[in-house]
């Protein structure tokens, strides 16, 4: 009974080996690939890994480099824009300054030329009553 059941996997294997065979023989020697032995591919596989892993650490720095980079540009502008802004504020204040100063001496200047205020003056008789009336007289225009 067991040969019942290994007698089709025996023959499938078979066939396997027979088409691999056939593949092989139908490509020219010369264009054949060389056997190569586990212990040789395994050292070749090695030796792939290494590169890639050498070649992806070269672009990891790469992009870092990059990024170091970029984040030093970004730094340079902002160092850049800080001190315009800085520029900008100090000119702004500076023209406050001299419009304030120049308002101080506008309104001065218009001080200036405004009439001076009389100082508060006594109230003063109209020029024909200046003269000393006598309490009697004062009485009689009044009565």
């Amino acid at each position: 009974m067991s040969d019942a059941k290994q007698d089709p996997r025996r023959t499938q294997r078979a066939e396997k080996v027979e088409n691999s065979r056939a593949l092989r023989l139908s490509v020219p020697q010369e264009a054949r690939p060389a056997p190569v032995s586990r212990k040789e591919w395994l050292r070749q596989r090695k030796e792939q890994l290494q590169a890639a892993r050498a070649a992806a650490r070269q672009r990891r720095q790469l992009l870092k480099a990059e990024i170091m980079s970029a984040a030093r540009d970004i730094a340079r502008e902002e160092r850049v824009a800080a001190r315009l802004e800085a520029d900008r504020l100090k000119a702004n204040a500076k023209t406050e300054r001299t419009f304030a100063r120049e308002d101080e001496r506008a309104a001065a200047k218009f001080e200036r030329g405004q009439p001076a205020r009389p100082a508060s003056k006594r109230k003063t008789l109209a020029r024909e009553k200046r003269k000393l009336v006598s309490y009697t007289d004062l009485l009689r225009m009044r009565g």
